[in-house]
């Protein structure tokens, strides 16, 4: 397993295992649903077992925090944690207590604690940030961070210099973060990154496009010529290119099985991609019409 160095933090494995999968059913690649207990602990136990050693979950998850924190009771494995919260809006201090509660009680103290997105972080950082920081100060969190979605909202993240960890969404097919030029923002200012939807919630692993999306085929295709060139599957070129992106931390991965935890950890490990490969990466990714990809898996179209 590859790892980061994190201040504060020591190692910290390239991949991070997504928890969303075992609290709830979730992505478009999804064939088996939410595992049970048992299965949520051998996707654990597993993930320990590949040398993985950062879980990323949130409150809204669903049953995500207490099945995790029902592992960690058996004394197997240590991860560090990475959890979100949400709040309404009504009381947020309150509903901020409440969640943060609910989060310990599950996990014991957490190593990195998020705004669940960028609306929250903007509507509540400010009335937010002395409580996030008591946190701090009582060891309940090493490190304050948000979630984002877009570019426009990691500018608005570097203006929260009391927040130093933040996770956003890339893969070659959505590159507008690191070609806005905000990644190597991000890594001048020391914060941690992990990247989220790596697959694109699964389409980079299907072997045909669904026909919704079939507008972005052509685009699929001629990313998985380059990974041909590299002498890789379109999986592992997926992989490679964020893995190595400067200032990328940790790439959260979701599971639905077991045997999955350890076809993620070699991925993560997978050889480079060359400079020719990474260059023919970024051209062909500016071409993407990820506006209208994102639209329709959003919901807006």
């Amino acid at each position: 397993m590859l790892y980061s160095e994190i201040e504060g933090i020591g190692k910290l494995s390239k991949f991070t295992l997504g928890t969303v999968q075992l609290g709830m059913n979730y992505g478009m690649a999804n064939t088996t649903g939410q595992p049970s207990e048992r299965q949520a602990f051998e996707i654990l136990e597993e993930s320990a077992s590949a040398g993985v050693n950062s879980l990323d979950t949130a409150v809204a998850y669903g049953t995500s925090e207490r099945v995790i924190g029902e592992y960690l009771r058996t004394g197997r494995s240590r991860f560090t944690i990475t959890s979100k919260f949400k709040v309404l809006g009504t009381d947020p201090v309150r509903e901020f207590e409440e969640q943060k509660r609910h989060t310990l009680n599950c996990l014991g103290p957490v190593d990195f604690y998020f705004f669940h997105d960028a609306h929250q972080m903007k509507a509540y950082g400010e009335r937010l940030r002395d409580a996030m920081e008591r946190m701090k100060e009582a060891g309940e969190v090493k490190i304050l961070g948000a979630s984002v979605y877009e570019a426009s909202e990691v500018e608005g993240f570097l203006d929260y210099d009391w927040l130093s960890a933040i996770q956003i969404p890339m893969n070659i097919l959505d590159c507008r973060i690191s070609q806005s030029g905000l990644l190597e923002e991000l890594h001048k200012k020391g914060v941690t990154v992990f990247v989220r939807s790596v697959f694109l919630q699964g389409l980079l692993c299907m072997e045909q496009v669904p026909e919704r999306y079939d507008f972005l085929a052509s685009y699929v295709e001629a990313f998985r010529d380059i990974a041909k060139s590299e002498g890789m599957t379109l999986r592992e070129l997926a992989v490679s290119y964020i893995r190595d992106l400067p200032g990328v931390s940790s790439l959260v991965l979701g599971c639905e099985k077991k045997e999955q935890v350890k076809e993620n950890a070699d991925l993560v490990g997978v050889k480079q991609i060359s400079a020719a490969g990474i260059e023919a990466v970024r051209l062909l990714a500016k071409k993407v019409p990820i506006k209208e990809a994102m639209d329709r898996i959003m919901g807006k179209k």
